[in-house]
């Protein structure tokens, strides 16, 4: 077995050649928070130390005081005493934020990701979702149930099985990436098209269940932290195996490898303290990545010993093919349909001239018969498939036809690639409509949850944020053309949702004298109009929409009658521009997306020195002052 010295050395080579590709998947696993999202925690902890600024209160956030209070908490809830725990974790959330200078880079006071750090360190998460239930059983009013439901639906999904299910996703790429030169696009859907993404999530699910257990146990819960080390790992080989027989395998392949993965672990010790330093930029830029393709460099020892030792279980790790390549003749026998088929694939059946091509080719907007769209769209599906193929083929990608899970039918080329299918008009008009619908129910819900009150959020007043599906609409068409290449695309659409959402605070501050969102006192803002944290959400919003929601739409309503689908748009556009009109001479003034309390705009805002554009500092009142939204 390879010693620490080889294996970071092949980790560092590692990097280097996919050094892009590993840092946007290792910041897609930072940003969902599995496994490094207490990077800007420990980071503003550190800082915190630094400036001798830790009291009693900033310790409470390292979970000393949490048994005591979490006691407590539960106590009021089986009381119905919600109001007592709801203030008490309101004033836990409060000392939190407050414990941190409003202007220290990734504080605690305001953002998304402080917002999910305060809420678990002061209990307010559970207090939170007793409320939502106290609010579905005794709530007369079936509006709040249903956005209450759906909020409370949402959030496990995500926060249960996406996350844990990441951990898997993640190790899978960069183990491909380890020894190929490509990973294709479509194998980020390795365990859909297997047919094991539910088996996937409940073995992980199992492991963190476990895993909470042992820590209840302080020796327990160090000891099973190694024990399980592979479990996302083999998942991640292997996603048939079922969750008991994965937490087996991990236990038998760790069997005395614990005390050396902990060592290689803490090998890592000046790469952490750096990124601390750093406020966690070094460990997301180089760090995580790093450690990532260590632990990958390590696994495949450990699995190449479990097999030469014959560890029982050791035969369900099965993908030879994701850890050496398969020898020519194997591959061209394989993929020998693409050769085949190449007239098929490459000749055009559907020829784009005129104006159709230019929508199509441009802006992913079809205009035409849907017949000749469904034809071109198989065509296209159908290069990009042997495009896929044909790098399979030379060994410069994983050949997903070796794994044992890939069925004939799987391996087939079917063309149907959708996310490369261009939207009709009638889809681009759903999808605005649909987004805008789906942003206005998110942000109703969050209000609703966390003060108990019905909002109409934004400034129309129709059942619609036309931010969230303007965004998403401009993105499927205006950058269409990057679709097949996703580091191009994930930036693209940074650079697009901050220009839109630069621009629409712009013009409703103009237009109405109202700014409705002010991130002043988030990292990495602009004016106070964008920020670092929401671009990164847009981001990861952006990609998920256009990869797999908005496909999706457009295929159902390609489905749909044009008797039907028309009609129905345009009565729509009727209303909304009905809605635009009439808000613009009267608009909705509830409460804005994000909010700016009087103490913070203080801070935020600090009284200008003469000379220094005194004449155009804002008023940090927001009785007096008509640029800021009062929430």
């Amino acid at each position: 077995m390879n010693d620490r010295k080889t294996i970071r050395a092949l980790a560092r080579a590692h990097v280097k050649r996919h050094y892009v590709f590993l840092t946007i998947v290792c910041a897609v696993s930072i940003f969902l928070g599995t496994e490094f999202g207490g990077i800007p925690e420990n980071a503003q902890t550190w800082y915190d130390l630094i400036r001798g600024r830790v009291t009693q209160l900033s310790m409470d956030s390292l979970w000393l005081d949490r048994k005591g209070f979490t006691d407590r908490l539960l106590t009021d809830i089986a009381d119905e005493n919600l109001i007592a725990g709801r203030e008490e974790t309101a004033e836990r959330m409060r000392a939190l934020s407050e414990a941190t200078d409003a202007k220290a880079v990734l504080g605690r006071r305001r953002g998304a990701l402080a917002a999910i750090v305060n809420n678990l360190s002061s209990g307010n998460m559970i207090s939170m979702v007793a409320a939502g239930m106290h609010t579905i059983v005794r709530s007369e009013e079936a509006v709040k149930v249903m956005i209450v439901c759906a909020a409370l639906g949402v959030y496990a999904l995500v926060w249960i099985f996406l996350r844990n299910f990441y951990r898997a996703l993640l190790r899978r790429m960069v183990l491909e990436s380890r020894i190929y030169e490509k990973v294709p696009m479509n194998h980020f859907l390795y365990f859909k098209l297997v047919g094991r993404w539910a088996r996937a999530c409940l073995t992980l699910l199992l492991e963190t269940v476990y895993g909470i257990l042992w820590s209840l146990t302080l020796v327990g819960g160090v000891i099973k932290v190694y024990s399980y080390f592979a479990v996302p790992f083999i998942v991640a080989e292997n996603p048939d195996i079922r969750p008991g027989e994965a937490i087996t395998l991990s236990r038998r392949m760790m069997d005395g490898h614990k005390w050396e993965c902990c060592k290689l672990q803490l090998s890592f010790a000046g790469w952490w303290l750096l990124g601390f330093v750093t406020f966690g930029a070094v460990e997301a830029l180089w760090g995580v990545p790093y450690r990532m393709a260590a632990y990958s460099e390590y696994y495949a020892e450990l699995r190449a010993l479990a097999k030469e030792k014959g560890i029982p279980g050791a035969e369900r790790l099965n993908d030879g093919a994701l850890f050496a390549h398969a020898p020519e003749e194997e591959l061209r026998r394989r993929y020998a349909d693409i050769a085949m088929r190449e007239d098929l694939i490459d000749n055009d059946i559907v020829e784009l001239t005129g104006l159709r091509g230019f929508f199509v080719r441009n802006f992913g907007l079809w205009i035409g018969p849907w017949e000749d769209k469904h034809i071109y769209t198989r065509q296209r599906g159908l290069r990009h498939q042997a495009a896929v193929g044909r790098l399979e083929m030379s060994g410069r990608a994983y050949p997903e036809r070796l794994n044992p899970l890939w069925t004939r039918e799987a391996a087939a080329l079917t063309g149907k690639v959708s996310y490369l299918t261009p939207c009709s008009v009638w889809s681009a008009i759903l999808v605005f409509f649909l987004f805008s619908f789906a942003g206005w129910i998110w942000e109703v819900s969050l209000h609703l949850i966390t003060h108990g009150v019905f909002v109409n959020r934004g400034v129309l007043h129709g059942p619609w944020l036309p931010i969230y599906g303007g965004g998403v609409t401009l993105i499927a068409l205006l950058l269409f053309r990057f679709r097949e290449k996703p580091a191009l695309e994930a930036a693209a659409i940074v650079l697009l949702c901050g220009i839109v959402e630069y621009a629409t605070s712009y013009a409703m501050e103009v237009a109405n004298g109202v700014r409705w969102w002010d991130y002043t006192g988030y990292y990495l803002n602009l004016n106070g109009r964008i920020c670092g944290e929401g671009l990164a959400v847009f981001a990861v919003g952006g990609m998920a929409a256009i990869y797999l929601l908005v496909p999706v739409l457009d295929a159902i309503a390609s489905r749909a009658s044009i008797r039907i689908l028309a009609p129905l748009c345009l009565a729509l556009l009727l209303c909304f521009g009905c809605d635009l009109v009439y808000s613009h001479i009267s608009p909705n003034m509830g409460e804005g997306i994000t909010e700016l309390p009087a103490t913070e705009m203080s801070e935020s805002f600090p009284a200008p020195e003469a000379g220094n554009g005194a004449a155009f500092a804002p008023n940090p009142n927001p009785e007096t002052n008509p640029k800021i939204m009062k929430g």
